[in-house]
């Protein structure tokens, strides 16, 4: 299992191996996350590009045998968006930014690439890492808290054992929808004081109870100062 684990994820480090220095796009997704400093295990990459891209990126995953397929329905993000898959591995091209389907607000890619940096990612394996153009911490943050599904929570939690800029997380969101924004921080701050949080966050990330406390303490913390300031 654990082999499986690896080559389906090694897939992904790969591709993302074969995409110039030159080329114009942002990391989104879990292997943005874990950048940061927490591994999860993931299987898909989440690619925002511009336009302009298309033609390199449809064709660098034909080359690589990932088929295009239909969107699916749970998909995190409304906007244009195409779907690859090679087995059980997926790839979404998020095309000329990031609008989040329960707010309905867009992050234009010029904006998110603006607020990213080059970063090494790996993977579950260590043996899997890449540098890649990865969406700075605030951004995904800010992004996260748009989705708020319990995959987000749990990584908006990680993001914050270290205590993140609150202020520029607070000017991302500035022009989102305040009350939806609010709900979702308010759903976030209900979680953090539920007793199989624990479990959740621990089957996901291998961490121990120190670390744990610690980003439960600053998730809070970042979160209520958030409600407060937005």
């Amino acid at each position: 299992m654990i082999t499986d684990f690896s080559n389906r994820e090694k897939e992904c480090f790969t591709f993302l191996k074969l995409i110039p220095k030159e080329k114009q796009y942002v990391i989104i997704g879990g292997y943005a996350v874990t950048s940061f400093g927490f591994s999860r295990f993931s299987v898909d990459l989440d690619i925002t590009i511009p336009e302009s891209e298309l033609p390199f990126f449809k064709k660098a995953l034909s080359d690589n045998d990932f088929v295009f397929t239909k969107g699916k329905d749970d998909l995190l993000y409304s906007g244009k968006f195409e779907r690859y898959e090679k087995g059980l591995v997926s790839i979404d091209l998020l095309i000329n930014g990031v609008s989040s389907r329960q707010t309905g607000y867009l992050y234009p890619f010029q904006y998110l690439f603006k607020n990213s940096q080059i970063r090494e990612t790996s993977g579950w394996d260590p043996l899997n890492k890449v540098k890649a153009r990865i969406a700075k911490k605030e951004m995904l943050i800010a992004l996260k808290i748009h989705s708020m599904r319990m995959t987000d929570k749990r990584d908006v939690i990680m993001l914050c054992y270290e205590i993140p800029n609150i202020r520029i997380i607070i000017n991302h969101l500035k022009n989102s929808p305040k009350e939806k924004i609010i709900e979702h921080v308010n759903e976030l701050l209900v979680n953090l004081n539920e007793k199989n949080l624990i479990d959740s966050i621990k089957g996901v990330y291998s961490i121990d109870d120190k670390i744990y406390k610690k980003t439960i303490e600053n998730c809070q913390k970042t979160m209520n100062e958030i409600k407060e300031r937005i």
